[in-house]
């Protein structure tokens, strides 16, 4: 019996390749939040929205002026120091709205969390015709398997008797599937399975929490890439303000990096076909080096 239900709210990030190659992370995550501060994001995220008269919110697009956010630059191919400001102001004010959705009740909470792998490293590995059958075409898959158990482990973690339902952003190759999918995971998985309950899917434009979640895996994604990429293009100087409100505020509970190591031995021990057995990762302690990044 469930005592105690969060709701995971989960989107991906990637890089985008370059001259036709793959490169840097795809990263899967999101926030996990019980049903007041939940609500309370959606309040504030729509009351930030109607502030910048946007109808939703996307991570990149705010990052580089694009789509919706196009109205606050000239020419997103050459932005001007100011308007980047403003840009990033805007990126800060939303994740705000994570960081602090009850300022009168610290108790309340969202907890961020991710996981990410090299797309360099996905697209090597699954040359090999018996691994590509494996994991599939693309770290779509793998990585969303990967989070929904991370958010099975951060419950293990709180205590006995809690569960988390999942709701993703839709995808319009995958979501068909995904139903039927995350249940072949838990049977698979039933120690993960204890801590999972029900999966659902909706357009991010529609539900705020997933746009958050946006927020949240867009940062996990370039934090991810400041600690492993040799790119200097996608890893930067710094880390950004935006992920350093995030773990300033201690809301960011978990990050996880697939090595090129563990996306072998998972192509080994897998048939095709046959869902990731990922029940060992239910097994590590709060700071394990292999499960836990801390950037």
């Amino acid at each position: 019996m469930f005592l105690t239900v969060t709701n995971s709210y989960l989107d991906e990030s990637f890089d985008p390749k370059q001259g036709g190659q793959p490169r840097g992370i795809f990263a899967v995550g999101g926030v996990l939040g019980r049903g007041d501060p939940c609500f309370e994001l959606e309040r504030t995220w729509n009351k930030r929205l109607t502030k910048y008269g946007l109808s939703y919110y996307k991570a990149s697009q705010c990052e580089n002026g694009w789509g919706k956010f196009s109205k606050f630059v000239v020419d997103s191919e050459n932005l001007t120091p100011t308007e980047k400001q403003t840009l990033q102001s805007i990126s800060l004010d939303f994740i705000n709205a994570i960081t602090n959705p009850f300022p009168y009740d610290p108790t309340h909470y969202l907890t961020g969390y991710g996981a990410g792998v090299m797309q360099e490293d996905v697209y090597e590995v699954i040359k090999d015709r018996h691994a590509r059958a494996v994991l599939g075409n693309d770290p779509y898959r793998l990585t969303y398997d990967i989070a929904f158990v991370q958010g099975a482990w951060l419950m293990k973690q709180t205590g006995s008797g809690w569960g988390a339902h999942f709701v993703c952003d839709e995808h319009e190759t995958y979501s068909p599937l995904a139903p039927a999918a995350y249940y072949t995971l838990k049977n698979t998985n039933p120690e993960a399975a204890e801590y999972m309950l029900s999966f659902g899917s909706i357009d991010e434009k529609k539900c705020s929490p997933v746009q958050a979640a946006d927020a949240v895996v867009y940062e996990v994604r370039r934090a991810l890439n400041f600690k492993f990429s040799k790119d200097p293009l996608l890893a930067g100087t710094a880390l950004r303000k935006q992920f350093e409100a995030l773990d300033a505020a201690h809301c960011m509970a978990l990050i996880s990096h697939i090595l090129k190591e563990q996306l072998e031995w998972i192509a080994a021990n897998h048939n095709p076909g046959e869902p990731f057995k990922l029940d060992e990762l239910m097994k590590n302690q709060l700071g394990d080096k292999v499960d836990q990044l801390r950037v």
